[in-house]
Parts: structure tokens; sequence; C-alpha cells
């Protein structure tokens, strides 16, 4: 992965996590546990936009952790999507995701390869409904993040039979902006 091996991490079901026994603000939690589009929902409630660094996009193997969250079986090829998110120029957080290759639209699997829009805008703007589930977050500290860092891992599904596993590690920087909109919006 991206990240290294987030299946190790100690991923809590946003049903049971309590944001305040880790001092996680209310704003910061509703990044972490938002159900929809999380690019929509960053522009909407906090005037933050989003655009795409992608660093790879690649056919690959689905790990036998990935085909348990995915429901599908390990070893099955998927394109593997590593961005980054960037407002004004900073990353607010990185995401992979991975898409198995089966039911995934020609189409999408286009605009995936162009690598200029988040994945959830994308199915949205396809008219494609999206589901969230299995929506985890953890801290966690990677070898590219050695502090430690929300991170929130879920699998989208549309129904069409596209799906995908998307984990998204958050930099400071995102709180920092979060933090700064939310003053703005309530002075």
């Amino acid at each position: 992965m991206f990240f290294g091996a987030l299946d190790a991490q100690d991923w809590q079901s946003v049903r049971y996590w309590k944001p305040q026994a880790y001092g996680v603000n209310r704003d910061c939690a509703a990044v972490l546990t938002t159900a929809g589009s999380l690019t929509r929902f960053l522009e909407r409630h906090y005037g933050i936009q989003l655009n795409v660094k992608l660093h790879d996009q690649f056919v690959d193997c689905v790990t036998a952790h990935e085909a348990q969250l995915l429901k599908c079986a390990e070893g099955d090829s998927a394109l593997r999507r590593q961005v980054s998110l960037m407002h004004r120029g900073s990353v607010m957080f990185d995401a992979e995701s991975v898409l198995p290759l089966d039911g995934l639209p020609a189409s999408l699997m286009e605009e995936l390869q162009a690598g200029q829009r988040p994945l959830g805008n994308l199915l949205l703007d396809r008219g494609l409904s999206l589901a969230r589930s299995d929506l985890s977050v953890a801290q966690v500290e990677t070898e590219r993040a050695p502090d430690a860092r929300w991170a929130r891992r879920s699998v989208l599904r549309s129904p069409s039979g596209a799906r995908a596993l998307v984990v998204e590690l958050f930099h400071p920087e995102m709180w920092k902006r979060i933090d700064a909109s939310a003053r703005r919006y309530c002075s």
C-alpha cells in the first residue's frame, strides 16, 4: 500500500469510536465520519476546494485483507490509485483506492486513468449513488508520516457494481484549514 501496512492498524468502526476520548473536536470528527463524498463535504461545509495530484495508478492484485473488505477473491485484478488531495498547493490528505476490475465500467476506468478528479466526485457525477460501508478510523504512524495522524478506511459501492476500498491519511494542514474555516464561519 501507498502508506505501508495499514491493515495492521487498530481500526475502529465509527459506530463505536468516541472522538472526545481522543481529543478530536466536532469539526474534525465530522470530516472523519462523513459517509458521503468527502470532497463534496469539504467544499460545502468548509469551502475547501481540492485538486488531485496523481502519484501512481496501476493494475494490481487484491490482497487477502482487501479481498475480505471488498467481498472479492484474493488475487483478483484491481486498479490501484494513489493520489494526494491538495488545497492551494498544500496536501490535505493522501488517498489510496483499490477498485476491482470486475464490474468497473470502461468509461469510468478511462476517467480514473486521466487522474484529474477525486473518485467520489467521478462516481457521483456519473449519476452513481454511493453507499459507504465499513467506515473506520485509526490514529496511525507510517514511514511517510512518523507523527501520529488520523486515517479513515471505507468501502464505496455503487448500484452499477463498481466498488472501491478507499484509505485516506490526513495531514496536519487539513486540521489547520478546518479550524480556520470553522472560526471564519462562526464569526
